[in-house]
């Protein structure tokens, strides 16, 4: 732990749970703050250094760290975490009062690393004031149980699928593109052609879905291989980004692409990393308004890891929405209101792919403010040229 962070004890210094709100509510929030399982910290802005300070502290927190209300209080924040994390991020979701979510290594008090996922949220019940609270969630690995569980899931839909919905399906890609291509002889009116040509688009972007979310079920198992080989990230990047130019264009969305010249090549899974680059800037071109604007940039953070970064000025999203992007449950209620909504399987997917590379995936965003979505890959991976 950075000592060069270390405050010292201040007796008046306030915590949150006394604040007259919380007292209002008939003690409320100290009651949820107490008995929800998840390990939750009270923050606030030391305004003379400009960091993080925990405030309070809850049991489950307690019990998961090892550390005691008296251990952290006044404590800046970055005084327990592993170096290897983005506290940039976590700055710049403090100093603009942004919602986030960071995976971060957090030192327990007996020095183990805990692998967590933190979100972050400022307190809306005090506009003028810093103070923000965070919940931590255990990143665990599968249990043997919740592989066996999704094995079996796996299987059904593999099944269910395959025999249901693509049997059908080719058979609708094949028949479209026999008519769309007058296979047979000319079939008279260009309309008719048209017509062909958007059920065989529309054809493929289900058969694209099907793939996801068998592919989804399987990176839940202990089975889910990666097929790794060497490859250039700038030159992934640009195709990624080109497969959007078309649609772009048309909403007047601008974009910017940003990379460092010479950077390292990357060890890992070609195919399904631009996969997930590409889920990313698609859920980026939905929610941006026209002349709106992307950015997507490639470079190496303070650790020599490599970061793949996709920022919207779109709608943003609100703490509910972050913490629900990642929850195993669809957002069918959702579409009716906002068909650009879609059924939430893309970072759910785009998380446990990086994982599976030994990254991790940040958001940072905040309702019409835009959003952010980092893709940290370990340097571990990246190659460098003699």
């Amino acid at each position: 732990m950075d000592a060069s962070y270390e405050i010292s004890e201040d007796s008046s210094a306030q915590n949150i749970s006394k604040h007259p709100r919380y007292i209002d509510e008939n003690g409320l929030f100290n009651v949820v703050f107490n008995e929800v399982s998840d390990a939750i910290i009270l923050l606030s802005i030391d305004t003379e250094k400009d960091i993080p300070v925990i405030n309070d502290i809850n049991y489950h927190f307690e019990m998961i760290t090892g550390f005691s209300f008296h251990d952290v209080r006044n404590k800046p924040l970055f005084n327990f975490f592993h170096e290897n994390f983005e506290q940039h991020i976590i700055y710049d979701a403090l100093k603009n009062r942004k919602s986030a979510f960071i995976h971060c290594d957090f030192i327990s008090a007996n020095g183990q690393i805990l692998n967590m996922n933190m979100t972050v949220r400022p307190y809306n019940g005090d506009v003028t004031s810093s103070r923000f609270i965070c919940v931590f969630r255990m990143n665990k690995d599968n249990t043997q149980l919740k592989d066996d569980a999704a094995r079996d899931i796996k299987q059904k839909l593999l099944a269910a699928m395959h025999h249901n919905f693509r049997t059908p399906l080719n058979g609708i890609l094949g028949y479209s593109e026999v008519i769309m291509t007058e296979m047979l002889g000319p079939i008279g009116k260009n309309t008719y052609k048209e017509y062909a040509s958007d059920i065989h688009g529309a054809g493929q972007e289900l058969l694209s879905l099907i793939d996801s979310l068998l592919e989804l079920k399987e990176l839940e198992t202990t089975e889910f291989e990666l097929h790794e080989e060497t490859f250039d990230l700038i030159t992934l990047l640009k195709e990624c980004v080109n497969k959007f130019k078309e649609e772009t264009m048309k909403k007047n969305v601008r974009v910017e692409v940003s990379y460092i010249l010479n950077f390292p090549d990357f060890y890992g899974d070609r195919t399904r990393l631009k996969k997930s680059i590409e889920s990313v800037i698609d859920n980026a071109v939905k929610f941006t308004s026209p002349d709106g604007k992307i950015t997507v940039s490639l470079y190496a953070d303070g650790a020599g890891n490599a970061v793949i970064s996709c920022a919207d000025n779109g709608k943003g999203m609100t703490p509910q929405e972050i913490s629900k992007a990642f929850s195993n449950d669809t957002q069918l209620d959702n579409i009716y209101s906002d068909p650009c909504t879609g059924i939430g399987f893309g970072i759910s997917y785009v998380k446990k792919l990086i994982e599976k590379h030994d990254g991790s995936l940040s958001i940072i965003s905040a309702p019409n403010e835009g959003s952010k979505i980092n893709l940290n890959l370990p340097k571990s991976r990246l190659l460098y040229h003699d």
